[in-house]
């Protein structure tokens, strides 16, 4: 997934709660002649890959559609910032207007459980015998509400270091030796810089939306900070591990001049020697860039400790779609979130493994082997945080990032900026 940070998510999900209706399923038989053959039940799924991504998504349909008699997958996408809004609009009244299936960022889970439009997967889970226990802990606590499994994972991810090794070798740096911690970062970011002709040391996310907030967030984890406290009712980060995280930040741009605010992009153009993304740029980086690319965990600071953001999504069925749509879709949702077809989706994608048996598959094995951009991800996932699973989220990430936001173009002190971002962070916390 290439996320669409440039766009904000939607405030707070508000889905209009209604009984779900279905329209019986009419059948006809007669002892005079053999029953007719059942109709096709045609459904369609929502998500927002795209690029490499959706080249994949497309493919597995395509093979489900041809090996489930009875029923046809629709690929329906929309960007990653407009697929919230989609699903909110198309929930009013009815809800007739919503797919039977779709996939959605982790960050939307808690308002999509609360609306309480999502089918129960439990009956169809344990028809097919799926063993939940299969599933890492962390990723599914995403997928239960209230005892109920209401979604299934489909993919993971988190993030570390890109660097360009071309780049590296221009500025007198060892290729086979990234920055390992924030005052590493720093020195080579300088070199790096000193290049000239608008190359820049270290690109920055700094664009309001949730981009700023998941860039931001692994930073605060690593000085020892948190971002919001253990019952997620108020923000933890206006304090001296914020101070350090935002201010080291804001120093590379301020500071350091290695980079500018505003713009993201010129690593992709060659004109960056690093940026913190995911892993799925591993796939994307190997095949559309003339130049050379080395994988890194994020450089931590001294005396911190190793930490990454988690991403990913989550498949689920809406409730108000017909009995008959409600079944097709379960049983394509359980098929995507299988072994099998996730092994082929995290190797077409590079997607991390979200089942212990596809990170020990011999398939995986081999394919992070002869992929080494993938290890430090691999490493790090034992390292990634969950963002807040509360619905107030997306409006918190969206308070928070654009309070941030000045401190990078030096409008605002640190200080200031956290100040800010603490009272509109509470502000969505109370909100609800």
């Amino acid at each position: 997934m290439r996320l669409r940070w440039t766009l904000s998510v939607a405030l707070t999900l508000v889905f209009v709660l209604a009984a779900a209706s279905s329209a019986a399923v009419q059948t006809s038989s007669s002892q005079a002649r053999p029953a007719a053959r059942a109709a096709t039940v045609s459904i369609d799924f929502w998500n927002y890959w795209d690029g490499d991504n959706a080249k994949a998504i497309s493919s597995l349909i395509d093979k489900f559609n041809a090996t489930h008699a009875g029923i046809k997958v629709r690929n329906v996408t929309f960007p990653w910032g407009d697929l919230y809004t989609k699903m909110q609009a198309a929930a009013q009244g009815s809800g007739d207007a919503l797919p039977a299936v779709a996939a959605g960022d982790i960050a939307w889970m808690a308002a999509l459980h609360r609306s309480g439009r999502l089918l129960n997967l439990g009956p169809a889970a344990t028809k097919a015998k799926v063993n939940l226990k299969d599933f890492y802990p962390e990723i599914l606590k995403y997928s239960l509400y209230r005892g109920k499994l209401r979604a299934l994972p489909v993919s993971t991810n988190n993030l570390a270091l890109f660097y360009n090794k071309d780049l590296f070798q221009q500025a007198g740096l060892d290729p086979s030796k990234p920055p390992k911690t924030w005052d590493d970062l720093r020195a080579d970011a300088k070199k790096i810089a000193a290049l000239g002709n608008g190359v820049q040391g270290f690109e920055i996310y700094t664009q309001p939306g949730e981009g700023l907030t998941w860039q931001l967030q692994p930073y605060i984890w690593q000085a020892g900070g948190d971002f919001l406290n253990k019952t997620y009712t108020a923000p933890a980060f206006n304090n001296a591990a914020g101070q350090k995280a935002l201010g080291f930040l804001v120093g590379l741009i301020q500071t350091d001049h290695v980079t500018e605010a505003g713009q993201w992009g010129a690593f992709d153009k060659g004109q960056a020697g690093m940026r913190i993304d995911g892993s799925w740029m591993v796939n994307t980086y190997a095949h559309q860039v003339p130049f050379k690319v080395g994988t890194a965990l994020i450089p931590m600071p001294s005396g911190g400790k190793r930490a990454t953001n988690m991403g990913g999504e989550q498949i689920f069925v809406f409730n108000s779609a017909s009995k008959a749509e409600q079944n097709a879709a379960a049983a394509f949702a359980v098929w995507l979130s299988s072994t099998p077809v996730q092994i082929q989706w995290d190797q077409l994608t590079s997607f991390m493994p979200t089942r212990v048996s596809v990170a020990k598959s011999g398939a995986i094995k081999k394919w992070v082997k002869q992929t080494p951009q993938l290890n430090a991800f691999v490493k790090q996932q034992q390292y990634a945080h969950a963002r807040p699973p509360i619905p107030q989220y997306p409006a918190v990430s969206d308070a928070f990032s654009k309070a941030i936001e000045p401190a990078f173009y030096g409008k605002v002190s640190v200080a200031q900026a956290l100040t800010d971002a603490a009272k509109a962070v509470s502000a969505a916390l109370a909100a609800g």
